[in-house]
């Protein structure tokens, strides 16, 4: 077990750890190649900056409270590919199903003046996970169908292959869009924030058409693109809704049913019943992977987190907190992970504490990550950044990124 308490019970800071650099020099840039592996995002420096307050043509600057994260990229081994240039770097996941899915892609994002202009003045890139291709920093927004991604783009939008780096582009004029800049912009804020980007089965809903004061919102006609074919047709936004509602019920699923009956509960997923016993009246599922499962309950007025074996229906834990990490490249590799005094540890399948993460108040989440035994933790205020190997038991890179008040 990695753990963080020293001499005389006290807590010690994990000291910086990575796996030296691939290029002796700073690299703000991926430089595409195919013998790197797979590539993981890292918390590599944060900095405090200036916000920018526009209205009715006054601008004001002003202090943030929150410092600005930057994120690099380094080998499964901590050696550092890009230095930490990036405003969020995201390994590509969706659910479906009810199921988290993921894609061998990374998704990108930079912030830059020359941006300013048009949208929120971030752009996005694709990577292949192993970096042996990359798109430019061209995109507004994103979404998938299985395998296959499709992005919105100032000039207009692509279908591009996730494993490949194929890609096929459409202008805005090819579609039949808007032609002004402002009515363009309105249009694609108006994807982004009130439809929402996403590929059902009938396609991607790419705003309305012409707006008519007499028309309800049901009957707006609605801009529908295929990506498989390059096919535009319109229909009532009411139709689309529906499409949306049914798409989104298959994507998120039910997690399952519990009742509550003699000492106990009977959870049933996906068809499968289990028997779990000395419940609370009051709990809910949380979550279920793998052989475990965490109830949310009430007890003598306290919130109550609790985990139990699907196959023996036996209770092992209460905390104030628990997630339970899911390997996404080993399915049956599942690590619960509790908060206990002050601080959240890792444990096993047999629930042996394998690691002990720094200290944080319980209202600092932390965000967990694994992928073939390599585990990665951020804490959600930027304090902390890890990556340890779960296989050899070492950490391969760690930064401490606290910066006070």
């Amino acid at each position: 077990m990695c753990g963080w308490t020293g001499p005389g019970g006290r807590f010690q800071p994990q000291p910086h750890v990575d796996g030296g650099r691939w290029y002796p020099q700073y690299t703000d840039h991926l430089i595409t190649g195919s013998d790197y592996g797979p590539l993981v995002p890292y918390l590599g420096d944060q900095a405090y900056s200036f916000d920018r307050w526009e209205h009715e043509g006054e601008i004001q600057k002003y202090f943030s409270y929150y410092p600005t994260s930057f994120y690099g990229l380094m080998t499964r081994e901590g050696k550092i590919v890009v230095d930490p240039v990036y405003q969020n770097v995201w390994p590509y996941s969706y659910r479906w199903e009810g199921e988290a899915r993921a894609l061998p892609v990374l998704i990108l994002g930079r912030a830059g003046p020359q941006w300013e202009k048009f949208g929120s003045g971030s752009r996005y890139a694709v990577a292949a996970e192993d970096g042996s291709w990359m798109t430019d920093f061209e995109f507004l927004n994103y979404t998938n169908k299985v395998d296959q991604l499709f992005l919105l783009r100032p000039e207009g939008c692509t279908l591009l292959d996730s494993a490949t780096g194929e890609r096929k582009d459409w202008s805005w004029k090819d579609l039949d869009m808007p032609a002004s800049r402002d009515e363009l912009s309105e249009t694609l804020s108006f994807i982004q924030w009130v439809t929402g980007l996403n590929w059902l089965d009938q396609g991607v809903c790419l705003g309305w058409g012409q707006s008519d004061p007499d028309l309800s919102w049901d009957n707006t006609p609605a801009r529908v693109f295929r990506p498989e074919t390059g096919e535009v047709y319109w229909v009532e936004q009411r139709q689309w809704d529906q499409w949306y509602d049914e798409y989104s019920d298959r994507r998120w699923s039910d997690m399952g049913k519990l009742v509550h009956e003699n000492s106990g509960a009977t959870l049933t997923v996906d068809g499968q019943s289990y028997f779990l016993k000395d419940t609370y009246e009051t709990g809910r599922l949380s979550v279920k992977r793998g052989d475990f499962a965490i109830l949310d309950e009430q007890h003598a007025g306290n919130n109550i987190w609790t985990l139990y074996r699907l196959s023996t229906g036996e209770q092992l834990m209460e905390r104030a907190e628990f997630e339970l990490i899911a390997d996404r490249f080993r399915p049956n590799s599942i690590f619960p992970a509790a908060y206990e005094r002050g601080a959240w540890t890792v444990f096993n399948d047999r629930l042996e504490p394998v690691l002990t993460l720094p200290p944080t108040q319980r209202d600092n989440w932390v965000q967990f990550s694994l992928q073939d035994g390599l585990l990665t933790f951020k804490e959600n205020d930027g304090i902390f950044f890890g990556a340890y190997d779960l296989d050899k038991g070492e950490y391969v890179f760690f930064r401490n990124l606290d910066m006070g008040d």
